[in-house]
C-alpha cells in the first residue's frame, strides 16, 4: 500500500500546521500545498482545517482524520521496507522516537551502521521526553522508541537492552574531587544543579537521596536546567556540583574538565528500553535497529568508563600526582 500523495500533503501540513514548513518538507511551492489540502477537502465535503490569517488549527474531522493518515504512513514504511529485500530501497523511511540522553548520546553510533544497510534510507529522529516519545509511537508518528525507563503499558511491547548512571560531578578543584565515595547527607552542603522538577532524571535523583535520608526540601537547588549540557557547563562554571547520565560525561571527563564522584550505596542506575506497538515483530530497517540494540547489550552502554578513556584518565591523574610530589618536595 502506497500513501496517497493529497494524503500525505494533509498528514505533513497536520503535523507542523505552517504551510511554508510543510512546503519545504514536501519540496512542494506553498500555493501547490494550498491546492492539495483544497482538492482533499473538496473530496471528502469537509473541512480539515480552521484558517484564522495565517494561522491555521486542525478541525475535529481533520483531528481524526490524521489518526488515520499516521497509520498508513507506518505501513507504507513497513511495506517499502518489506520490498526493500527485493530490489531497491528508494522511499524507505525509518522515524525513531527517542529521550533525550538517547537521542543525542547513544543513537548516532547505532545510525552508521544502519545506513550502510540501507544507503537510501531517510530516517527522522523525534527526541523528547518519554511521554512525548511514547505518545509518537502510539499516534504511529513513529515506529520505534528508545527510552530511559520501562513504562507499564500493557499494550506495548518493552525490551531492556542497557542501562545509564546518574553521576556525580565537581570540578577539578573542588573539595570533593578526591573523595572516594560521597555519602548523601554530605550533598545538602553544596548548591546542587538538577533537571527540571518533573523530569524523570531528576526523579530518580531525588528517589536515592530520600532513601538514603535526604529529602529534596533540604537540597539547596538554586537553579534548574532543562538540558543536560546546561547542567555540565554551570558545574564546569563553579555553579554547583550536579548529576548528568553517564553517557553525556565522556567528552568533559577525557577534558578533565569536571570529575566523576562515586556514591555511598550506589550508583544511581536507570535502565534503557526499546518500545514499539504490539503485533508482528519489526522489519527492514526497524527490525536491524532492534537487532543492533540487542546485539549491543547491556555491557556495551554500561555505566563503566571504556577502556580507552580509562587509560587516559588514569595516565592523567598519575601525571597530576606527580607534578604534585615535585612541587611538595621543591619546597
Amino acid at each position: 500500500m502506497i500513501e496517497n500523495f493529497k494524503l500525505k500533503v494533509f498528514r505533513v501540513v497536520a503535523d507542523t500546521l505552517n504551510l511554508r514548513r510543510a512546503a519545504d518538507e514536501l519540496h512542494l511551492t506553498q500555493p501547490a500545498v494550498t491546492s492539495q489540502i483544497k482538492t482533499l477537502e473538496e473530496s471528502l465535503g469537509i473541512a480539515l482545517f480552521d484558517r484564522v490569517g495565517r494561522t491555521i488549527s486542525l478541525t475535529p474531522a481533520g483531528v481524526t482524520l490524521l489518526q488515520y493518515a499516521r497509520q498508513i504512513e507506518a505501513m507504507t514504511n513497513e511495506a517499502l521496507a518489506s520490498l526493500a529485500t527485493f530490489g531497491g530501497q528508494e522511499g524507505v523511511e525509518l522515524n525513531i522516537g527517542a529521550s533525550h540522553t538517547i537521542a543525542v548520546y547513544l543513537l548516532p553510533d547505532l545510525l552508521a551502521p544502519l545506513l550502510n544497510e540501507w544507503p537510501q534510507l531517510r530516517i527522522h529522529v523525534l527526541g523528547g521526553s518519554t511521554n512525548e516519545v511514547l505518545h509518537a509511537l502510539t499516534t504511529h508518528q513513529v515506529s520505534i522508541s528508545l527510552i530511559e525507563a520501562p513504562p507499564f503499558r500493557p499494550d506495548l511491547k518493552v525490551e531492556l537492552f542497557g542501562e545509564d548512571e546518574l553521576t556525580l560531578i565537581v570540578k577539578p578543584d573542588h573539595r570533593w574531587a578526591r573523595k572516594p565515595f560521597l555519602r548523601a547527607a554530605e550533598l545538602v552542603q553544596e548548591p546542587i544543579l538538577l533537571r527540571e522538577a518533573g523530569s524523570g532524571m531528576r526523579k530518580f535523583v531525588e528517589d536515592y537521596l530520600e532513601k538514603n535520608g535526604v529529602l529534596r526540601h533540604q537540597l539547596r537547588t538554586t537553579v534548574d536546567m532543562n538540558s543536560t549540557e546546561g547542567i555540565i557547563h554551570a558545574v564546569e562554571s563553579g555553579l554547583g556540583v550536579g548529576f548528568v547520565p553517564y553517557l553525556a560525561l565522556q567528552k568533559a571527563l577525557l577534558l578533565g574538565s569536571v570529575r566523576a564522584i562515586p556514591l555511598e550505596n550506589g550508583p544511581i542506575l536507570r535502565q534503557l528500553s526499546i518500545v514499539h506497538l504490539n503485533g508482528p515483530d519489526l522489519k527492514g530497517p526497524a527490525g536491524q535497529l532492534l537487532d543492533l540494540l540487542r546485539k549491543t547489550g547491556t555491557n556495551s552502554w554500561h555505566t563503566k568508563v571504556p577502556a580507552r578513556i580509562a587509560g587516559r584518565l588514569k595516565k592523567r591523574d598519575e601525571t597530576s600526582a606527580t607534578k604534585t610530589s615535585s612541587k611538595t618536595r621543591a619546597f
